[in-house]
């Protein structure tokens, strides 16, 4: 029986012992590429992975003279504090309207400006519309809501002195909050299509281009063209960035909402991400904020497995999981 065990063992031994060493193999052949990745890993680790020992606020009655070992813990009393608050429904109906509406709009618009970059033969007009398209991208979030402010100013916007020249009345954009909305999904698509539109084009140029020689030579027209090579060559980068923006749904980001909302449109304007800020930062909630934004996370983290599944399902391809 012994001399079975180990007959059996040794194998088993000498096959971890090999991959072990393969495995050094490979991290010494590729040192160089890991020392680059270490700043990243090390800011991933630094920001990322080392604040979530704060989490354990969500469970305690947090005083900072007591610190996280010392403060008492309530269990879940902030999270039954705020799935019974009115308010949060609120923000959370906010917080998903906008996210879908980004989700109907926004996310089609870079694979739409792909397609029609791919087909501009002309190079120079193709380089002039792709740098200009891109350039709202590097503006940051204060400056753009400053000029969507003044462009939508009811005394001097650029809007309104037309709507005058016309005959009619000013029209009050960013002090309507059935207006809001749609003001901030446009502004999200007009700044980031440009920017989200380079994935799409990087997965164009990873087609086989004898497919599209085969499909001329076959008569196929551009809407043809698209539709049969195209877009099934995009196909797994289209299902990837689905996913990812599924998962960030109930994450709108936070500076385009915080630098374009005002007190007139709070009611429509405050998501997820601002009702934590001003519950933790400005009103000193700790715990209470908290613990709304671990829920946050877990519902994401859930969401994106959950898109993954379907995916998987719905496509064949797989997407990780």
């Amino acid at each position: 029986m012994n001399e079975l065990a180990r007959g059996v063992s040794a194998p088993a031994t000498k096959k971890a012992i090999s991959r072990r060493a393969g495995l050094w193999k490979r991290i010494k052949l590729q040192r160089t590429w890991l020392l680059f990745l270490l700043p990243a890993f090390c800011l991933v680790l630094l920001f990322n992975y080392i604040p979530m020992v704060g989490l354990v606020m969500a469970f305690q009655n947090y005083r900072a003279n007591l610190g996280w070992f010392g403060s008492e813990f309530v269990g879940f009393t902030h999270f039954r504090a705020f799935l019974t608050d009115p308010e949060f429904y609120q923000v959370l109906g906010n917080t998903l309207k906008i996210s879908i509406l980004l989700l109907v709009f926004a996310f089609p618009a870079p694979i739409l400006l792909a397609l029609c970059l791919d087909n501009i033969r002309n190079e120079k007009f193709k380089k002039v519309t792709q740098t200009i398209s891109y350039l709202p991208h590097f503006i940051s979030w204060v400056v753009m809501a400053g000029l969507v402010y003044r462009i939508l100013d009811v005394d001097t916007g650029i809007i309104n002195v037309i709507v005058r020249a016309l005959g009619g009345d000013p029209i009050p954009f960013m002090r309507s909050p059935e207006m809001f909305v749609p003001i901030v999904v446009v502004v999200d698509v007009l700044k980031e299509v440009g920017w989200n539109s380079i994935i799409f084009l990087a997965a164009i140029t990873n087609i086989d281009p004898s497919l599209y020689d085969a499909a001329t030579v076959d008569g196929a027209g551009k809407l043809k063209t698209i539709r049969y090579i195209t877009l099934p060559g995009i196909g797994p980068t289209i299902g990837t960035m689905l996913i990812l923006r599924v998962g960030s749904m109930m994450n709108v980001n936070f500076d385009m909402i915080f630098n374009l909302r005002n007190p007139m449109v709070n009611n429509v304007a405050n998501v997820l991400g601002t009702f934590v800020y001003e519950k933790g930062i400005l009103r000193g909630q700790f715990p209470y904020a908290t613990a709304v934004g671990l829920v946050q996370g877990l519902v994401s983290v859930f969401l994106v497995f959950f898109s993954m599944r379907v995916a998987n399902k719905v496509s064949g391809e797989s997407y990780i999981v």
